[in-house]
C-alpha cells in the first residue's frame, strides 16, 4: 500500500491544498484507469471474447497505489516559498507562546465578582 509516511516526507513544504491536489490526481488517475479496463473488457464481451460477467473488476480490488501517487508526485509543485514557509513558521511560534501565556492568565469572573459590580462590556445576565 501506500506509505503515509514518505507521503509525508516528500511533501515537506506543500500546502494542505497542494497534498489535496496530489491525493486527487492520484486518485483520479486510478478512476480513469478503471473506467478504460472496463471499457476494454465491454468491447471484449461485445466482440464475443469474454462472457458477461467474465473479467469484472471488484469494487475492493480498485485501490489507490503507489504507482498512481508516483505519478501525482511527478506533476506536483509546492505553492509556498521557502520565505513564505519561515514566515509561517515565525508566526506558528509566536502564536504558540502567546498561546501558553493568555492560557495561564485567563479566567472568567465568577458570580461573586459579577455581584460586586465587576461586571464588563454590558454582558449583565448573559449566563453561564
Amino acid at each position: 500500500g501506500v506509505e503515509v509516511e514518505v507521503l509525508a516526507r516528500s511533501t515537506h513544504g506543500f500546502s494542505g491544498a497542494d497534498i489535496t491536489e496530489i491525493c486527487t490526481s492520484a486518485s483520479k488517475l486510478a478512476i480513469r484507469e478503471a473506467i478504460l479496463k472496463e471499457e476494454d473488457r465491454l468491447k471484449k464481451v461485445a466482440a464475443g471474447e469474454l462472457e458477461e460477467d467474465e473479467g469484472k473488476q471488484d469494487d475492493r480490488d480498485m485501490l489507490v497505489t503507489k504507482r498512481h501517487f508516483n505519478f501525482a508526485m511527478s506533476k506536483a509543485r509546492r505553492s509556498v516559498s521557502e520565505k513564505d514557509l519561515a514566515l509561517f513558521e515565525e508566526f506558528a511560534e509566536k502564536q504558540k507562546a502567546g498561546r501558553g501565556e493568555a492560557a495561564t492568565n485567563f479566567k472568567f469572573a465568577d458570580a461573586d465578582e459579577l455581584a460586586d459590580g465587576e461586571e464588563e462590556d454590558g454582558d449583565a445576565g448573559m449566563g453561564d
